[in-house]
């Protein structure tokens, strides 16, 4: 009997579970190892080659393009800061202004690096669900082939209870209908498949159709050291760091008095300018005399360097205002930008509290379903219930492992953006 419970059950794809213990999702007691005994099979039968989630995150890496521009932004903001380092000292510019200019490029250096790190996260995230989300089509895909196949031989039947008259023809026009509606979903979701499997193939460069699919996924709860709002504020912390800095030594350039121009400044100037309107140097009367014409060219410059004096101070000081109230603007907004995130995230932490109650209870639901499955085959030996009921009993129970495994995969996509905000935003 146990024999036969598992060749019915085979088709049953397992998802183990990793919390502290594995956990199997099964239809039945006995398919955890008769399913992997079914897939090692496929495997030397079909010919195809296993691709690991982390194989496939490894060929998506080598395969994209966004990251091969971020290594050549870094490059090339590397020679860029290295000139500009040049351009200062040729300058001779003051060491503070040398020093803001010198932490301001290091800084844009930082953020490609960091972005290129976001973008690689966020290449493993979608290589992640573009993976998970084929291996689910394919067990649903699975799971209606086999209650396809079931209804098909069901029609058998219903025909020869309407040659008995035990059928109407419209109950047996009805069965039709609903195998071809079946039919129509099953093409649908293949159709659907071959879509998916396109899309992986130039993500990864791999066409999957050559290879076989892992169907373990791992299951770890998130786990939070002291509050919610801690963590989550570190976490947005983390995300937002360079920008942070950035602003910080804007601010500090912007708020020391030497890089200040003030009022006093102005005033300063518009003195020296009004001065210098009384005592614009008179052309010497002897042109020959050379060293009296090169000093009234001296006395010129300085002339129209004080009467213009005033002008260029209010421009500096407009330049400065300008630049304290970006300042400001953008620390305002770095602010409110961190409140929004923090919302959307405990959003984000409320769903996935949610989502591991769910998974909490289709564990339960199918531990519950496997003995179920267990008294089915009782009634079936014994001819209390048709084969084919029970057979039909038996795929529908992969609804929860489909479920399940659905349901784990939110999970750890909503854990993924909590622990890496970057990828939520």
């Amino acid at each position: 009997m146990r024999k036969n419970v598992n060749k019915i059950v085979a088709f049953a794809i397992g998802i183990s579970i990793i919390s502290g213990s594995i956990v199997p999702a099964f239809a039945s007691d006995n398919v955890e190892s008769t399913n992997n005994t079914t897939a090692n099979v496929q495997i030397q039968v079909n010919g195809k080659v296993l691709l690991t989630l982390d194989d496939a995150i490894k060929a998506a890496i080598s395969n994209s393009n966004t990251l091969a521009l971020d290594e050549k932004k870094i490059s090339y903001q590397d020679k860029v800061n290295d000139i500009n380092e040049k351009i200062d000292d040729a300058k001779d510019a003051d060491s503070d202004h040398k020093d803001y200019d010198e932490d301001i490029n290091d800084n844009t250096l930082s953020q490609l690096k960091q972005q290129r790190d976001f973008d690689e996260d966020k290449l493993v995230q979608k290589t992640t669900t573009a993976y998970n989300n084929i291996v689910t089509s394919q067990m649903k895909i699975d799971k209606a082939s086999k209650i396809l196949e079931l209804k098909k031989k069901d029609i058998s039947n219903a025909k020869l209870k309407k040659d008995l008259g035990i059928m109407t023809s419209i109950d047996f026009d009805s069965t039709e209908l609903q195998i071809q509606s079946l039919q129509n979903q099953q093409n649908l979701s293949i159709n659907t498949l071959r879509d998916a499997q396109d899309s992986f193939k130039v993500l990864t460069g791999k066409d999957v159709t050559k290879f076989t699919l892992e169907q373990d996924i791992k299951y770890e709860q998130l786990k939070i050291d002291g509050s919610i709002d801690e963590y989550l504020d570190n976490a947005i912390d983390k995300y937002l760091k360079y920008s942070s800095e950035l602003l910080k030594l804007k601010k500090d350039y912007y708020d020391d008095k030497d890089n200040q121009v003030s009022e006093e400044d102005v005033k300063k100037a518009e003195d020296k300018t009004n001065e210098a309107i009384t005592k614009k140097p008179s052309k010497p009367a002897n042109t020959d005399d050379l060293g009296a014409y090169m000093k009234y060219v001296d006395d010129m410059n300085q002339y129209n360097t004080n009467i213009s004096a005033y002008t260029t101070t209010l421009s500096l000081r407009l330049a400065y205002l300008n630049s304290k109230l970006g300042v400001y603007t953008q620390e305002t907004a770095l602010e409110e930008t961190k409140k929004t995130y923090k919302e959307s995230l405990k959003t984000i932490y409320t769903n996935l509290l949610a989502t591991e109650d769910n998974i909490n209870y289709l564990k339960s639901s199918i531990q519950i379903n496997n003995r179920q499955l267990s008294t089915l085959k009782l009634k079936s030996d014994l001819g209390l219930m048709t084969k084919s009921d029970y057979d039909t009993q038996v795929a529908n129970s992969q609804d929860l492992d489909i479920q399940l495994r659905t349901a784990i995969d939110s999970y750890n996509t909503l854990k993924e953006k909590i622990q890496k905000p970057w990828l939520a935003f």
